[in-house]
Parts: C-alpha cells; sequence; structure tokens
C-alpha cells in the first residue's frame, strides 16, 4: 500500500532493486489484507445497510455490556471491521462508517496496533478521509505512547498524505520512532530525508550525522556522507534549494 522514498545519486541500480522489492512487499501485504475482507464478506452474515449502526454501538457504550468477554468482543470487532472494508470495496467503494468502525475495535483493543494502521491507511487512502485517519492513528500512539512502530505508521501516513505530503509531521513522528527500542531501523534515515526535503537543512544534517555513525549498513553510510556534503556545501552557499530534495506529490487515493 505504501512506498518508501528512493534516495536519488549514486547506486541507482541497487535502489532500484530495493524499490522494486518494496513495491513486491506492499503489493503481497495488500492484497492479502484485500483477501481477508473478501473472505470475510463471503463468509460471515451481512448487516442490512440501515441495520449497519446497531452492530456497531459506541465502544465505551458498549464495554460494560460484554460481561467480561472484551477480548472475544474485539476478535468479532475485528472480523467485522474487515467485513466492512470489503463489502464496500466490493461494491459502493464508500466508507462512510469506517471511522466508526474502527473506533470501536480499537477502544475494545487498545493495544491492538495493526487495526489503527489497517483502519487509518484504508481511511485515507481509499475512504478519502485523511482528518479521520490521523485520528485514529494519534488514539493509537496514547494509548500506546512508548510505540516506535505506530509513531514510524504515523510518520509513513504523513509522507504518502493524498493529495499533499506533510514532511514536517512525517519527520517529527519518523524521529519519534527512532527513539524508541521497538522503531524500525529506517525511521532516522526517513527523518533525515523528510527534514531535507522539507529545507530543515540543520537538523537534516544532525540525522544524517547520526545515520553516519550508528548505521552498520556501508551503503546507507554512503548516503548519509553524501547528503551532510550536500547540505554543508549549499549552505555555505547560501544555496538552500540546492540541497532540499523534490517529491512528488502523492496520488488523491488508491483504486
Amino acid at each position: 500500500m505504501r512506498v518508501p522514498p528512493a534516495f536519488p545519486g549514486a547506486g541507482l541500480d541497487r535502489r532500484r532493486v530495493r524499490f522494486l522489492g518494496a513495491w513486491m512487499l506492499a503489493l503481497a501485504l495488500g492484497a492479502g489484507a484485500f483477501a481477508l475482507a473478501d473472505h470475510s464478506y463471503r463468509r460471515l452474515p451481512h448487516p442490512h445497510p440501515l441495520e449497519e449502526l446497531a452492530y456497531y454501538p459506541s465502544g465505551d457504550g458498549l464495554r460494560p455490556t460484554l460481561l467480561g468477554h472484551t477480548e472475544s468482543a474485539a476478535d468479532l470487532a475485528w472480523l467485522r471491521a474487515v467485513q466492512y472494508y470489503g463489502e464496500h470495496r466490493r461494491s459502493d467503494n464508500r466508507f462512510d462508517r469506517m471511522y466508526h468502525v474502527f473506533d470501536i475495535l480499537t477502544t475494545l483493543a487498545p493495544h491492538f496496533r495493526t487495526a489503527y494502521v489497517f483502519g487509518a491507511f484504508a481511511l485515507a487512502q481509499e475512504g478519502g478521509q485523511f482528518a479521520r485517519a490521523e485520528q485514529l492513528m494519534l488514539k493509537g500512539l496514547d494509548a500506546n505512547p512508548a510505540s516506535g512502530q505506530l509513531a514510524f505508521e504515523l510518520g509513513f501516513l504523513y509522507y504518502v498524505r493524498p493529495g499533499q505530503r506533510d514532511l514536517s509531521h512525517a519527520a517529527e513522528y519518523f524521529q519519534q520512532a527512532a527513539r524508541q527500542p521497538d522503531g524500525p531501523p529506517q525511521a532516522l534515515r526517513f527523518a533525515a530525508f523528510a527534514r531535507q526535503s522539507a529545507g530543515d537543512l540543520t537538523v537534516a544534517y544532525e540525522l544524517w550525522a547520526n545515520v553516519l555513525e550508528h548505521s552498520p549498513n556501508v551503503y546507507l553510510r554512503e548516503i548519509a556522507q553524501r547528503e551532510m556534503t550536500t547540505i554543508r556545501e549549499a549552505l555555505a552557499e547560501g544555496r538552500k534549494e540546492r540541497a532540499i530534495k523534490r517529491l512528488a506529490v502523492p496520488g488523491v487515493r488508491l483504486q
């Protein structure tokens, strides 16, 4: 569903291989998610459109009625959530109640990180509801403040924001992810790249220096050293634009 940014410059062939690999992984993950949604749509009983709200009352209102069976209810809510996605993905491609569905699910299972990520990217990319997607991910970080994985995913949500990247927020959450023990190893270089693309060259330089000092990957250290040289020369010449990455605007939504 999402493609990491490629770095221009030397090592183009190696990066094309990495880029192709990332595409293949994204396609495989997307196909798996859709297959699950499609299976749930075909196998589970379908609520009628006017009964949809009855299946999804308020999460906080639902909890007292569960009599301690919250975990089982969360499992059912997850099945209903992917069924809802699959049903509307196959039919009208309208996701008017999707935030409500995933809000209930994550209220019942606040530490179920996959639900936040799946729901947020479906809302942003296919539902065209970026503000709701952002709200869901921020809810996830409130419930899981030490999660580097969620912080990275929120950074990526901003990075691939349909119609307009939000590089400053992307870099902020990539940096937050890099500070957490479970943060993805690529979080620091994503933060450096986003800061540089946003024009925050001084911060980007420090982040690249961190990559250069700590990365065990020779290829990434070469990238860091090259970008530091580019930034240093651009600042010395008073031509910041020489070091700022120009990125394509992401698409409005996936079809």
